[in-house]
């Protein structure tokens, strides 16, 4: 994402690994100072996001670039599948268990058109649970899931990935 201009498109879709926890300051710290560095002009929003550790806060930086003149369409159902990927990935890096992604997944499809209805998520939910958390159950919900959003996740995936090597660096520069 450095090397091209930060999109309106873009900024919800960090809107989202924010809100979700797939990533945090210490993701974009040093990816928006580079941005900023690298821009003549750089927007208000980008150096307020810079200087910004708190989500909420970083979340309304964002959003206010979002949702600025000159006014974009967005393809709202597609920010809506890219919560349930950030969801997957939580899970995939084992920050999160196959029943807590079912139940967020399960609560965020309730108050949202995703793909899956809510009650899809919640019963997956329910088999899981009524199976004693079969690994078995588990590893056939995964795959129907993945091959039901396999599009969406490997996007979000792709863009988080971008953020790795920035996490690392800020890691080194403020030893952590």
């Amino acid at each position: 994402m450095l090397e091209k201009n930060i999109t309106k498109r873009d900024a919800i879709t960090l809107m989202i690994m924010l809100d979700t926890g797939l990533i945090n300051y210490k993701h974009y710290m040093c990816w928006i100072d580079e941005k900023i560095l690298k821009d003549q002009e750089p927007a208000l929003w980008a150096l307020e996001l810079a200087t910004n550790k708190n989500t909420q806060s970083a979340m309304e930086h964002l959003k206010t670039y979002a949702f600025s003149k000159p006014f974009e369409d967005f393809k709202l159902r597609a920010f809506k599948d890219e919560y349930i990927a950030c969801q997957w990935l939580r899970y995939k890096r084992k920050e999160i268990s196959w029943s807590t992604f079912l139940l967020e997944c399960g609560k965020y499809a309730d108050a949202h058109f995703t793909r899956s209805e809510s009650k899809y998520f919640f019963s997956l939910y329910n088999d899981i649970e009524d199976s004693a958390y079969s690994l078995e159950i588990e590893k056939k919900q995964r795959l129907d899931i993945f091959k039901m959003f396999s599009d969406v996740i490997r996007e979000v995936e792709k863009k988080y990935r971008e953020f790795l090597p920035y996490l690392k660096k800020y890691r080194e520069t403020y030893g952590l």
